[in-house]
């Protein structure tokens, strides 16, 4: 049975055609999962990859399944360069086995890329759609377009915004050297605080009579506080001084500076 969906895409209709996937029985309950992380970032650090992952596994065991075989790419929602998808999708022909995914936007934020996918004819699951239908399929796919061209708009617009307030927009090496010096400022303001400056001479001078203070003497950090509060002291948030307050400050002290002058 074939189907013709009538979709609005950047205000022109798009008339796709698609049919109903014809499911076939698997042999071993034997899957094959496709990930997909949007840069190259996001791969070497597998932020998103392992969760993808999770869900894709966790989906399968609640089938009585395993995956034989992964694929992935790293690749924009909007690309259709996706040689590990294709790769993915011949391997499920050959194998006869169904391919796993974790999320419809993993696949495409694109819905003419995705009906073209799904009339591959590879019986396709989305761990967060486990009931769904290609018919039903065809509308959560538009919805995943429209996303993507809400966050392109956004996104213009923000930068529009920064242009008119005068700021420049750097690339992304820039941007990971203004990340590290702000990071740098950041502790050296810390460093520069009075509060801070008063709170670690009177540690040292603290240490020096009762000897270095442990991790776990919870009655040392107390006794510190309690003399900081007794001083009305406050820390930099204008807070009274606790035991976790003291440990915390102290651990972080120890790391940017051993003794302040």
């Amino acid at each position: 049975m074939v189907f013709v969906s009538v979709v609005k895409v950047n205000g022109n209709l798009l008339e796709v055609t698609f049919g109903i996937i014809q499911k076939t029985k698997v042999m071993n309950n034997q899957y094959c999962a496709y990930y997909r992380v949007s840069t190259q970032k996001q791969n070497l650090s597998h932020l998103g990859l392992e969760a993808q992952q999770a869900m894709c596994y966790d989906f399968v065991r609640s089938k009585n399944g395993t995956i034989i075989q992964e694929f992935e790419d790293v690749e924009s929602g909007k690309s259709r360069t996706r040689e590990g998808l294709w790769n993915a999708i011949e391997y499920c022909k050959v194998n006869n086995c169904p391919l796993v995914i974790a999320k419809l936007d993993r696949l495409a934020r694109d819905v003419e890329f995705t009906f073209k996918v799904i009339n591959t004819g590879v019986e396709i699951h989305f761990t967060d759609m486990p009931m769904v239908n290609t018919m039903i399929l065809g509308v959560f796919a538009s919805v995943a377009q429209y996303e993507r061209e809400l966050i392109s708009s956004r996104t213009k617009q923000a930068l529009a915004a920064k242009k008119a307030r005068g700021e420049t927009w750097v690339r992304n090496g820039d941007t990971t050297k203004a990340v590290a010096q702000s990071a740098i400022n950041r502790v050296q303001r810390a460093k520069d605080n009075p509060v801070n400056i008063f709170f670690w001479k009177y540690v040292t001078q603290f240490e020096e009579r009762e000897g270095r203070i442990g991790r776990f003497e919870n009655d040392k950090f107390q006794r510190l506080a309690d003399e900081l509060n007794a001083l009305g002291q406050k820390t930099i948030t204008g807070l009274p001084y606790t035991i976790n307050r003291c440990k915390t400050l102290i651990c972080k002290m120890r790391k940017r500076y051993v003794e302040v002058q």
